[in-house]
């Protein structure tokens, strides 16, 4: 009897069985401070598990890596330039022998300087990251890691999270960007994450990058996140999405 009415309610409502969606809301950029940008303890204190990428090479980096890592449902993310912060080659049939090297060395720096990241996206990178020989040397580099890859994907014609996937290391790739240079006011902001809740809902889960800088993003991220997850959404650490 007990089986039968179970049956009976999976019938009458499905998606009352559906798993939650889910979206990781990733802030690039994290201890890049302008004069407007929210300070790092108030980023710390919005509620819910997100995730932050810090730069390498940066003045700030010891600083704030060591306070993302301390907050429980906060992620610290390594955020690698390549181009144009690196002067690459980016030959197209086999990688040159100095750009790989110079990306492993920043890697090493890197590991170094942020010592409790879980996982590594890309900062800009438009060339490097369509660059197939050049993605190959690095995902073989970054596997001996441990961390998770996630694809900015700031080009449509990245190759990066393929590249990943092929080598054997958990990834993902970004959905929707909350801002850009141009356009970041809170309403953009708002439209954008409710993009991202919608491509959740449709394929179970979705990525959200937005700008440790922006006092728009992290207003809207304040107002808005609370509503989502009144309506189901469940925001989650970038790694939970790593496949």
């Amino acid at each position: 009897m007990n089986k039968l009415l179970a049956a009976v309610l999976l019938l009458a409502s499905p998606s009352a069985f559906a798993a939650a969606p889910q979206v990781a809301i990733v802030i690039d950029d994290f201890g890049l401070n302008y004069k407007k940008t929210p300070p790092d303890e108030e980023w710390m204190a919005l509620p819910g598990e997100m995730t932050f990428a810090v730069m390498p090479e940066s003045p700030r980096t010891k600083k704030v890596s060591p306070l993302v890592s301390a907050a429980p449902s906060k992620e610290l993310m390594i955020h690698y330039p390549f181009d144009p912060f690196q002067s690459l080659k980016l030959a197209k049939d086999a990688v040159d022998p100095e750009d790989a090297l110079k990306v492993a060395a920043l890697l090493d720096k890197a590991m170094k300087q942020i010592p409790n990241a879980k996982g590594l996206n890309n900062h800009r990178s438009y060339k490097a990251t369509r660059n197939r020989p050049l993605m190959n040397a690095f995902m073989a580099q970054l596997k001996s890691t441990g961390l998770y890859f996630l694809d900015s994907k700031v080009s449509e014609k990245s190759v990066a999270h393929a590249e990943a996937a092929a080598a054997g290391i958990p990834a993902a790739s970004n959905n929707v960007f909350l801002d850009t240079a141009e356009l970041h006011t809170q309403p953009f902001c708002a439209k954008m994450l409710r993009q991202a809740v919608s491509i959740a809902r449709k394929k179970g889960s979705a990525i959200a990058i937005g700008h440790h800088y922006f006092r728009t993003t992290f207003d809207c991220l304040k107002e808005e996140m609370p509503k989502h997850e009144k309506d189901g959404v469940v925001f989650v650490k970038a790694s939970a999405l790593a496949r």
